[in-house]
């Protein structure tokens, strides 16, 4: 994948949970490009286990950033995953030292925080780019492709929607850290849908969003709709527990779900935890082993967006969660045709108009190249890639997502919320 005599590109790595070790496996299976110089994380149960992954000395492992920057610049670039929240303050200290930075989405919860990181970039002259990982699929890269080739036209309108399954929905956003916007700093719209924002943006690109308007709210899991004999905990306390659909015996213990995010509070590896430790867990003070119903999430569990865009092409999301099957749907209307696809099918149709009987031609795009067992349908190792390629001056893919290619579609979140907010008003968007 690359030359041997190519500089191999180091890096420290800011936050090291879930995110930070799906990007640094990139290290692991491209050592000839990749070097993980340093670590920066609060919690020593995750410095030790990148100490053990990368071979790194104590020096390398930093409890804080503060610490870490008071030693100068001791590689080329940064991977920042930490959440949402602590992005400016994780960031801004390393820019002022001239690293280049792979950024976790969403880049920051409100317009001037993601202005003021980019005009600190731009004046220490550091590259900027963010985890928009969706653009790195093989499923929509194809897509992509297609819409640059002209064959579909020019695009009228883009419909999409992401369907968060049972258990996503509550590991992640009900029972789990981004529950709540208070605490983890973002909507739901910009926690898990930043991404299909940016493929808004993407595929439209050429034309900015001018307007957005948002309705939804969370209506399903409240404490009114917890079924009888519901308790505070399902393993504690709730006589509905055998027959709710929910219980997090059957997510965690019986299924084993998203189990990344479930445990993480106990310091082990997942594959040390004995059934009686994860079960104990749940029993005390694991926020996953809350009722479903009975949690403090406060964020949405569906909203619908729509967006005009400044050549008056539309788009359209929808989000909704706790779903049977999960999923994303796209269907781009252009001038000459269509797309429409489901990602996790891996495959879409392109439709075009046929004169002879004014009724279409069909064709069917699978795809093929998909990277089993890798985030994302194959995104995260490919955008670790093209980080690596910016790094080496080496020309970046199409799905590159430098800073100022992910404006736009945070820009559309943060209006979406707003009117979300205020009913359904219409928000004017107004860009860099």
């Amino acid at each position: 994948m690359g030359d041997f005599n190519m500089k191999i590109v180091k890096v420290v790595v800011v936050g090291f949970g879930d995110r930070g070790g799906a990007y640094t496996k990139y290290a692991i299976d491209h050592p000839d490009r990749l070097k993980v110089q340093a670590v920066v994380d609060p919690n020593p149960f995750r410095r030790q286990l990148a100490k053990e992954r990368f071979s790194l000395s104590e020096e390398m492992l930093f409890e804080s950033v503060a610490d870490c920057v008071k030693r100068g610049k001791i590689a080329d670039a940064v991977i920042n995953t930490t959440m949402d929240e602590l992005h400016i303050e994780t960031a801004l200290p390393f820019l002022k030292l001239g690293y280049d930075m792979l950024l976790e989405k969403p880049v920051t919860n409100n317009k001037k925080d993601l202005f003021m990181l980019k005009s600190t970039a731009d004046r220490y002259g550091c590259k900027l780019m963010v985890c928009h990982v969706l653009r790195y699929t093989p499923f929509y890269l194809k897509i992509k492709e297609i819409v640059l080739s002209g064959e579909i036209g020019k695009i009228v309108e883009i419909e999409s929607n992401e369907m968060v399954g049972v258990a996503h929905a509550s590991a992640s956003y009900i029972r789990g850290k981004w529950n709540n916007r208070e605490k983890c700093g973002s909507s739901m719209l910009l926690a898990k849908c930043c991404h299909d924002m940016d493929l808004l943006c993407w595929f439209n690109s050429g034309t900015a969003p001018v307007k957005a308007a948002s309705y939804g709210g969370r209506h399903y899991f409240i404490p009114e709709n917890a079924p009888s004999g519901a308790g505070t905990r399902c393993l504690i306390d709730c006589k509905a527990e055998k027959e709710c659909p929910y219980s997090c015996k059957k997510l965690l213990l019986d299924n084993e779900y998203f189990n990344q995010y479930t445990f993480t509070c106990l310091n082990k590896k997942y594959e040390d935890l004995t059934y009686e430790e994860k079960k104990r867990s749940l029993e005390t003070d694991n926020p996953h082993g809350r009722c479903i119903f009975k949690t403090d999430a406060d964020i949405v569990d569906r909203q619908a967006v729509i967006v005009e865009f400044a050549d008056g092409s539309v788009a359209t999301h929808s989000m909704v969660s706790g779903v049977a099957r999960p999923g994303r749907n796209i269907h781009i209307i252009g001038t000459k045709g269509e797309i429409q696809g489901f990602l996790e099918d891996n495959k879409f149709k392109v439709r075009t108009y046929n004169p002879q009987n004014c009724l279409y031609f069909e064709r069917e795009e699978e795809i093929t190249n998909v990277v089993a067992g890798d985030g994302h349908s194959g995104g995260d190792s490919r955008i670790v890639n093209d980080f690596v390629n910016m790094e080496l001056g080496l020309p970046r893919s199409i799905s590159s997502t430098v800073i100022e290619d992910s404006i736009n579609g945070h820009l559309i979140v943060y209006a979406a919320d707003e009117s979300l907010d205020n009913g359904g008003l219409s928000v004017k968007i107004e860009s860099i």
